[in-house]
């Protein structure tokens, strides 16, 4: 009887691992997927968008997650405008103000980079990839929700 309960026991074990492993291979972001993050304000949740270069996209914000596909043009346009602006972490921003109650910024990662706030942007290339940004957050109604309307995002795993 005991041998049959560790033997139930390590079969119930291995299948939690499998289980955790798939979790954690499902939380990886490849390398070509852009990751557009605004990090919300003291009264409104950000959101996270994920852009494949298909135009495929995942994307959360204080309304829940949902995906779709942007129009091609919209893609194309991102994406060079990305590798146009190589490195990101050597955009410029410039100083800009912002309500301390209504403020977020936005940055955009690939790969091993990242922006710092493009929503200040400090020359033509971090305008381009605002002006990107503010399309695409249009093209899928992605929102800042007030907190009161809205529930928190979920921890990034990377």
């Amino acid at each position: 009887m005991n041998q049959l309960f560790s033997k139930s026991l390590l079969g119930l074990a291995g299948i939690s691992f499998l289980l955790c492993s798939s979790q954690s291979v499902m939380a990886l972001v490849p390398y070509n997927v852009a990751i557009i993050v605004n990090s919300g304000s003291t009264n409104t949740i950000g959101y996270r968008i994920y852009v494949s270069p298909s135009g495929e996209v995942n994307y959360v914000d204080g309304r829940g997650s949902n995906q779709g596909k942007l129009p091609e043009k919209f893609t194309k346009r991102f994406f060079s405008d990305l590798k146009v602006a190589q490195p990101l972490s050597n955009l410029p921003v410039k100083g800009c103000v912002k309500s301390v109650s209504f403020g977020t910024s936005t940055t955009i990662r690939l790969a091993a980079e990242q922006s710092q706030d493009i929503s200040c942007p400090g020359n033509a290339k971090a305008q381009r990839l605002d002006n990107d940004v503010i399309a695409i957050v249009k093209a899928l109604n992605v929102a800042n929700v007030p907190k009161s309307q809205g529930k928190p995002l979920s921890l990034q795993n990377f």
